[in-house]
């Protein structure tokens, strides 16, 4: 009968452990995003989906009108680890406007999906990217903010895809 009991406990401290995500615990992940494919040839669109997997609403820029201003960056696979790729012009070299939406609800168990181009920032000029292995880093809030001051992200970062 003992070794009964500590089963039904580590069961029951798994399905606890599993609830206690909001506000979000250490490695905790509320949304999942996808590429429609692996392998893109240049030029091609790109269709993310972002998966709410928690049992709360979240809120993220890519779910707005402006769904590329919720992509923090693209990220090339390295010989060691990943290189960030600016896919904005940032201040002060660049004087453009860009204007960030606020976040979108995105409800437990909802999707919500956008095409985009690859493009990155390099050299004062908006490029396709090079072959390799790539991912998206992409921002969300589990708590709603209406100040953007007081945004608090969470990046989670796409599967990894090809360019050719």
């Amino acid at each position: 009968m003992p070794i009964l009991h500590a089963k039904i406990w580590r069961y029951a401290s798994v399905a606890a452990a599993a609830v206690f995500c909001i506000p979000c615990a250490a490695r905790c992940q509320h949304i999942e995003v996808t590429t429609n494919k692996n392998t893109f040839k240049a030029g091609e669109k790109v269709e993310l989906t972002i998966t709410n997997i928690s049992p709360v609403s979240v809120f993220c820029i890519a779910a707005s009108s402006k769904p590329e201003m919720g992509l923090s960056n693209i990220e090339r696979k390295a010989s060691v680890g990943w290189d960030a790729l600016p896919l904005r012009c940032r201040q002060p070299s660049c004087t453009v406007d860009y204007t960030v939406p606020a976040p979108e609800e995105i409800k437990a168990g909802r999707k919500a999906a956008f095409s985009w181009t690859p493009r990155i920032y390099e050299d004062n000029a908006y490029v396709s990217p090079g072959p390799g292995t790539y991912r998206v880093a992409v921002l969300y809030q589990v708590k709603k903010e209406t100040d953007p001051s007081s945004w608090n992200w969470t990046t989670v970062r796409s599967n990894t895809f090809t360019l050719e």
